[in-house]
Order: structure tokens, then sequence, then C-alpha cells
């Protein structure tokens, strides 16, 4: 039973993020969830049957024990007065992510997940996650070369004909939307980039000597995926990644600067600027301004532009007033996954003069506005305790150090292990990064509460 609950994990970070379906009125999102519930109720199973047969109960207590439990008592508190109980309990009906249930399932993931995993099981999950999303950048970067998998398995025309959107503008592979694939990019693209600096052997993608020719080949492997990631994130012109990106950036760099980190700065540097000149996005387009306008399809919320900053404060108006319109609502909100019914209660009159006017909004597109509408002042209030606590675990396992040091090789593995954590840390503050200008979606929730199990369980072992 207890080898049976990495694999499930395993499957968690390959299938989640690249399973879809054409017959299902959700094609991305739903899927994911669904696929989510069924792989946590095999984990949840195993993990119960796991202690019945060694008659003992298996649960690690950590430092998030306390901020979940606080979360989740106060998203229950929110439901049970609910404007609408059923959309509390599973989520807004065309992405269901969000309510409670999908809460308690991202919870159960974390608690099992450092209850049961090892450190190389850790490890094995963390390039099952790497290898998911290298797979969804080939994919996402064929279709802006006007090669649709998707098309091709659905219609059998290799091309980009089978969409509506205008994918090969800005792709989005498997996710669904570009500013949802841009999101899940950089949240793992920071653990290549930790593999390839000098203080800290790189992970073994594939099996090989650690020393000498193996770790060129490794640092390669890693470069290489680190490159195919940002070209992909270029590809989705997402405003949002490209910013998370920049910051996490700053904050990466910034915390592990030193003498040997100062050449793989630079390479860095020297890469991200040759591909930002020779694609096409938003960051070439403030330098350059392009000649031609850009095709504006979909919304305006995904096709960008200043009228998407000015729809995004009205809707944020909108979610203040929900939050200020009566004490109970100042409190508790109007449950989980409500937006779209308490919105256009108070929905402001300039919206009636945008582009949108027609649109149904169901998210506030900024996660802690949304969190504030929802589930009031408490709600948020526990929210930002649980990412505080989260905060706290990955600076203590970038910024600690042990006291007891017995050799040069305990002194190396803490090396390794604090530039891999200060990787997941940035990943990690991308999430929130790019919530501020939208909303959670499946994947990201998974990793917004599985990195900091992964950085707890590398950590203790």
């Amino acid at each position: 039973m207890k080898r049976l609950i990495p694999i499930f994990y395993y499957l968690l970070f390959i299938l989640v993020p690249l399973v879809w379906l054409p017959n299902t009125s959700e094609l991305f999102e739903f899927n994911k969830l669904i696929l989510t519930y069924i792989l946590t109720t095999l984990i949840a199973g195993t993990w119960l049957i796991r202690m019945i047969i060694e008659k003992k109960i298996i649960f690690k207590r950590t430092i998030l024990d306390i901020p979940l439990l606080i979360f989740l008592g106060f998203s229950i508190l929110s439901l049970v007065f609910s404007i609408d109980v059923h959309t509390s309990w599973l989520g807004y009906y065309s992405r269901w992510n969000g309510g409670l249930l999908s809460l308690i399932s991202y919870s159960l993931l974390y608690w099992a997940f450092v209850s049961n995993m090892d450190s190389k099981s850790a490890l094995r999950a963390v390039r099952c996650a790497l290898w998911a999303a290298a797979t969804v950048a080939v994919y996402g970067s064929l279709e802006h070369f006007g090669f649709s998998i998707s098309c091709l398995l659905t219609t059998g025309s290799f091309n980009v004909s089978c969409w509506v959107q205008d994918v090969q503008n800005r792709v989005f592979a498997t996710l669904g939307q570009p500013n949802w694939l841009a999101a899940y990019i950089v949240a793992l693209i920071f653990i290549p980039l930790s593999n390839i600096t000098p203080f800290n052997p790189p992970l073994k993608l594939r099996g090989g000597n650690p020393k000498g020719e193996g770790d060129i080949w490794k640092i390669s492997v890693n470069f290489a995926i680190f490159i195919l990631l940002f070209a992909t994130l270029l590809f989705t012109k997402s405003r949002s990644g490209l910013l998370a990106f920049g910051i996490s950036s700053l904050v990466f760099w910034g915390l592990s600067f030193g003498k040997k980190t100062i050449m793989p700065m630079i390479i860095f540097a020297i890469s991200i600027s040759s591909l930002i000149l020779i694609f096409q996005n938003p960051i070439r387009d403030l330098v350059f301004k392009p000649t031609v306008a850009e095709k504006t399809v979909g919304t305006a919320l995904e096709s960008g532009g200043t009228e998407s900053g000015s729809i995004r404060k009205i809707v944020w108006t909108g979610a203040t007033r929900i939050w200020t319109s009566n004490i109970k609502n100042l409190l508790i909100g109007t449950g989980p996954e409500t937006f779209a019914m308490a919105y256009y209660q108070y929905r402001p009159l300039e919206h009636n003069q945008t582009s949108e006017w027609e649109l149904l909004y169901n998210k506030a597109h900024n996660e802690f506005l949304n969190y504030l509408a929802a589930t009031g002042l408490l709600g948020l209030t526990s929210y930002l305790i649980l990412l505080g606590s989260m905060l706290w675990i990955f600076k203590s396992q970038i910024l600690n150090t042990n006291n007891q040091i017995n050799s040069k090789n305990q002194i190396q593995n803490i090396l390794d292990l604090r530039i891999l954590n200060l990787g997941f840390f940035a990943g990690w503050l991308t999430i929130s990064i790019t919530n501020f200008w939208g909303f959670s979606v499946v994947v990201m929730q998974l990793f917004l509460f599985l990195l900091p199990a992964i950085a707890i369980t590398l950590n203790d072992q």
C-alpha cells in the first residue's frame, strides 16, 4: 500500500496538466478536476487502508495543519450561510474548481503527501512534473507554428483549424487559456534553472554518473527544458505570466547571488533576451511597437490591451461592493464560488458601457478580491494566513542552517537542498502573482498546496 501512493502522485503530476476531453461541455478544467477527485480518492483510500493494515495513525504534523484547518473552517462557515449552497460545495458550474469539495481535496493531498512520501519519491514526483511541463510546452510550441495536436486527435488535420480561438497567436496547449498555461509554466520554470547552478548538482532526470560527463548531460537537459518553457511562455503573450516570471527571477537570483552564480546569471540574461527579441511578445512590443495591430480574439480580458485593465477595475469595484453591502457579507461573504450570482446585484453601471456588457463574470479576476467577496474578511484573512505559513516554510528551508555539520558532503547536501527549495519558492511565488490578475485553476491549486509539501518532505529526509 505504501508503494501505491507515490504512483498515484506521479500520475497526478503527469496526467492533470495533460488531460482534456473534446466531448464534455468544458474541455479542460472540468476534466482536470474530475481526474483530481479520482486520484485524491485513491490516495486517501490507500492511506486509510495502510493505517488499518499497520494498525496505527499515520499522520505527520506540520506548520500548515492549523492554518489549513482555519482556512477550511471559515470556508465551511461561509458555505453554511451561502446564497447558493450547492454551488459553494461543488463549485461554479462551468469550471467547478474553487468549491469547498475541491479545497478539501487539495488539503487531503497535502496531508497525504507529507505523511506518506519520502525524499526519493518526492524527487521522482518533481521529475514527473518537469517532464509533463516539457510535454505541454512542446504541445503549445507546435500550436504557435500552426500545428495543433488537439486538432489532429479530433479532426485528423494537423493544423489549428479546429479552434475558434486564434491559438496560433496565443497558445494554450492542454490548459485551455493562454494565461493559465503561462501560470503553469512559470510555476515550474525555476526548477530546471536551479538544477544548472554550479553549487547545485542537477536532479537525475536520467540515470548516469553523478560526476563528470553525466553532469554535463543533466545540465544540458535542464537548460533545454528551461529554454523550451520560456519560449512557450512568450508564445502565450501573457502579461501576468511574464510579470510573475520577472519578479520571481529577481527573487531567485537575489537570494542565490554569489561569485559562482555570476556566469549562470549572464547566460540566463543572454538566453531570455535573445528569445524575447526573436519572438513577438508583450515585452518586445513595449520597445518595438508592432506596425500592424494584432488580431483581437476572444474577450478583452483574454486578448489584453488597455480595455482589459479598465474592465478589471470595474469588476474589482463590483467585488468590493459585494463585500461591503452588509454585515454578513463583510464577515463571511456570499459563499464560496458564488461571485457570478452576487456580482449582478452590485454590478457597476460602467460595466454596461464596455464591450463585454453582456458577458457573465463568475470570478473577480483577482484571487484575493474573489475570496473577499465570496468568504468575507474572515475567509480572506485565513487564506492570507495560509499563504504566510507556506512562505515561512520556504524561508525556513532556504535560509536556516544546520548547526551540526560533520562533513563536506553534508555541506554540499545542504547547498543542494537550499537552491532546489529556492526554485520551488520562486515558482510558488508566481502563483500568487498571476492570481492577482486572474484566478486559480486546478493545476495551479495543486502546486500551491503541494510545492510546500515537497519542500517539507525533502528537508525532513
